[in-house]
């Protein structure tokens, strides 16, 4: 039997997204946190969440966004409904 899964996907904060995919931050500023980026080969720290937007940047490719556009980032898939079940996969 499937499981349904009530997540406001839009609203869960980043960090939490990323400790749930088992990424700590490496450093941390005021309201800014630090992660190696799980969606570059070299894990190179570059990804930069600010906790006040709830968005990330990363300052080696200049990408940037939301909780979609980090998702398509890590799985490079562009279709919402596999993004939303990979972020509900995550967040389980």
């Amino acid at each position: 039997m499937p499981t349904i899964v009530d997540l406001d996907i839009k609203n869960i904060p980043l960090t939490e997204f990323m400790k749930a995919g088992q990424e700590d931050p490496v450093a941390a500023d005021g309201n800014l946190r630090i992660y190696n980026a799980p969606y570059d080969s070299e894990h190179a720290a570059t990804m930069v969440i600010n906790t006040e937007t709830n968005l990330w940047r990363d300052t080696k490719s200049g990408a940037y966004g939301g909780i979609y556009d980090l998702a398509h980032e890590i799985t490079g898939n562009c279709s919402m409904s596999e993004l939303n079940r990979f972020i509900a996969s995550e967040m389980s």
